[in-house]
């Protein structure tokens, strides 16, 4: 009996490691426990299998499911922001962020709820007061903001670019910037890109960082700093817009996860690398960025 139980024990690792359900998971990993547990009874260490029955099988698994089950729904903290996530026109959750975060959560075995910030700026800080559990708003991995949160491993490349009216004849590359006055927002990385370039003024009235292009299309403003994937964006609404130059490297988004959920920050990065290899990312990304 002693030799079927050893046979087990790596069949039902393996199978835990392999499902892709999280509550699945946990339950192989309570059966996982509770072979072990026999294991040491037939050594004779009946004190460490009551432990293990007990501790592993028993209490850990039923507070792990009970927690599952309480919650029920892993929540997406985000700003409206683009091709990443909005409202369609029936008023149903949309996005790149928001299909892909919907996917995790259907791994995990729970369901996605989205709670929107009204300003770009008070994402980090609601994230932090406990408001979500991720947060999926086309965010850039920046190291001063991992100093309040974790970031997922990147799942898409940006750069932050210099835009401005194709009128605005007097500015066609970045030594065409000194003296000149570029808008940013605060709390982006935008800004903290800008605030690289010495000799430039910026402008930081701005609070809504999706009205940035349609300033400069109207010619409100005349020079603006966003990331790649906006103003390539923004070009199919607003023709009349030019992009300059960029002024960082190549940047990742990245998914925000809370510094004390390590285990959920594990389990995104290996989600986000499974996608990424069996094509799922693909088809999402192809959905939204033609």
């Amino acid at each position: 009996m002693l030799i079927v139980f050893l046979i087990m024990l790596p069949v039902l690792a393996l199978v835990a490691l392999e499902i892709k359900n999280l509550l699945s998971s946990v339950i192989v990993l309570s059966a996982f426990s509770l072979v072990l547990s026999l294991i040491f009874y037939f050594l004779h260490a009946p004190d460490v299998a009551i432990a293990e029955a007990a501790i592993g099988s028993g209490f850990a698994t039923v507070i792990f499911l009970i927690a599952i089950k309480k919650k029920g729904v892993l929540i997406m903290l985000t700003y409206p922001h683009s091709r990443f996530f909005y409202y369609d026109d029936k008023g149903r959750p949309a996005g790149f962020d928001y299909d892909i975060l919907s996917l995790f959560a259907r791994k995990l075995g729970i369901e996605l709820e989205v709670k929107c910030v009204q300003d770009w700026q008070e994402l980090i800080p609601q994230f932090i007061s406990g408001k979500g559990d991720v947060i999926g708003a086309g965010m850039t991995r920046l190291g001063e903001r991992m100093k309040y949160i974790c970031f997922s491993d990147g799942y898409f490349p940006t750069k932050v670019v210099i835009v401005t009216n194709i009128e605005n004849t007097a500015l066609n590359s970045l030594s065409d910037l000194k003296g000149k006055i570029v808008t940013s927002v605060k709390g982006t990385s935008y800004l903290s890109a800008l605030q690289s370039i010495e000799g430039i003024k910026i402008d930081t009235n701005f609070s809504d960082p999706n009205t940035l292009l349609q300033a400069v299309s109207e010619g409100r403003i005349n020079t603006v700093a966003v990331d790649l994937p906006e103003a390539l964006i923004g070009h199919i609404f607003y023709p009349n817009l030019k992009n300059v130059d960029a002024i960082t490297d190549l940047q990742q988004y990245g998914y925000g996860v809370s510094k004390d959920k390590p285990e959920l920050l594990a389990e995104l990065n290996s989600f986000l690398k499974e996608i990424n290899e069996d094509g799922t990312y693909q088809k999402v990304y192809s959905k939204y960025f033609h």
